[in-house]
């Protein structure tokens, strides 16, 4: 995974502030509305704060953990165990309690991080063998995570959010083509019988070259002229959310095989 060996700072802040956006426009709304649909299929306002929520009380309890050296895992019961439990209120909480959680979690993992130096983000996150989920990296890179979810979902609760940062963007989209090398989704399924190469020319941005054969994946920074069987042009912005599964603001250009090009989402259908 690319992370950005710089100062943390300024992602830090850009969670921070959509995270109390969010936790603000939670907190103006009353059960029913929380209770709504959100963008998201098949997920709720309700279950976005309760998945946002488990996400800053688990980087937070992770980062305790590598600064210890200590082995851990974002589900320390294991993914398909443990999540299910974290999209849903706890015993007797209220939804209003869910989203005062969220904020509370969410300004403790930032007073946690906010207090690290560079020699701290540097060490690295060991996941128990059993239990691999996020993969090899540095402490470094959990925040970018975060700020995945946090800008994401924000725009998912269908609360007219402001759309994601440049800050977001800039840092994301590296990041997200390089991760294509360890793994292509989380639990989404995806068609393993495609065979090719496409171009991602960012507009504004990177372009990448990714390949796939079966199950093998390679995604490497390449020059706008390089050989693919379908290139497919966008603003960095929305190669992103192509890359996430989410809508793009503008239809993407597709030269080349286009068939092939649009197929793109079904070899690699977000995380």
């Amino acid at each position: 995974m690319l992370v950005n060996e710089g100062s943390n700072q300024p992602l830090l802040d850009a969670i921070n502030h959509r995270t109390r956006y969010i936790a603000e426009s939670l907190g103006e709304l009353s059960d029913d509305q929380l209770h709504r649909k959100s963008e998201l299929p098949q997920w709720s306002r309700l279950t976005i704060a309760c998945h946002l929520r488990f996400g800053a009380e688990a980087l937070n309890r992770m980062t305790s953990s590598v600064l210890k050296r200590l082995l851990t895992a974002y589900y320390p019961e294991g993914r398909a165990r443990q999540r299910p439990q974290t999209l849903v209120p706890r015993a007797g909480e209220s939804p209003r309690s869910v989203v005062k959680s969220l904020a509370h979690l969410s300004e403790e993992l930032n007073g946690q991080w906010s207090t690290l130096d560079s020699d701290a983000w540097d060490i690295d996150v060991v996941e128990p063998p059993e239990n691999p989920d996020l993969g090899p990296l540095p402490l470094r890179a959990l925040p970018l995570l975060r700020l995945t979810e946090v800008e994401v979902h924000g725009g998912d609760l269908g609360l007219n959010l402001a759309d994601w940062s440049p800050i977001f963007v800039e840092a994301a989209l590296p990041m997200r083509l390089e991760w294509l090398n360890l793994r292509r989704a989380n639990h989404r399924a995806f068609d393993v019988r495609l065979e090719g190469s496409w171009l991602l020319v960012a507009t504004d941005g990177p372009t990448y070259r990714v390949s796939v054969d079966g199950q093998s994946v390679t995604s490497r920074s390449a020059p706008p002229d390089a050989e693919a069987r379908a290139t497919i042009q966008a603003t960095s912005r929305d190669l992103l959310a192509l890359l996430l599964g989410r809508t793009l603001q503008n239809p993407p250009v597709f030269l080349g095989d286009i068939a092939f090009g649009r197929s793109f989402s079904r070899a690699f259908p977000g995380p």
